[in-house]
């Protein structure tokens, strides 16, 4: 079952046109390297320095565990790691920590609120 998630990455002020223009033009590899691992979807927005990720996937998780194994990701890790504030674990090396659903207005129209 494919679920939505969402989580936040705060980014150093001094970083962030380099973030910005490293995912408007990403590396081919990264962008194959997520689909393959079971991204079905993802959007990132900015807001001031912050980093705002939607994903579309079975399990965030398990993306990450085979995103991590991919021989694109600590070279991607490597490019980015002065733009974190805190280093996110976005590499399999534990859980994703996303934000809390409150609101979805078809599932509450529906009559019931899912976690995803």
């Amino acid at each position: 079952m494919k679920k939505r998630y969402c989580f936040v990455i705060e980014i150093n002020e001094d970083q962030m046109d380099d973030y910005v223009a490293l995912h408007k033009n990403p590396w081919p590899e990264t962008l194959k390297g997520l689909k393959a691992a079971g991204a079905d979807e993802l959007v990132i927005y900015r807001y001031k320095n912050f980093s705002i990720l939607f994903y579309e996937c079975e399990d965030i998780n398990e993306v990450y565990r085979i995103w991590g194994a991919n021989e694109t990701c600590p070279k991607w890790n490597e490019r980015l790691k002065n733009a974190y504030k805190i280093s996110p674990k976005i590499d399999g090396s534990g859980d994703v920590e996303t934000l809390e659903k409150i609101f979805d207005l078809n599932q509450q129209l529906a009559g019931k609120l899912e976690p995803y």
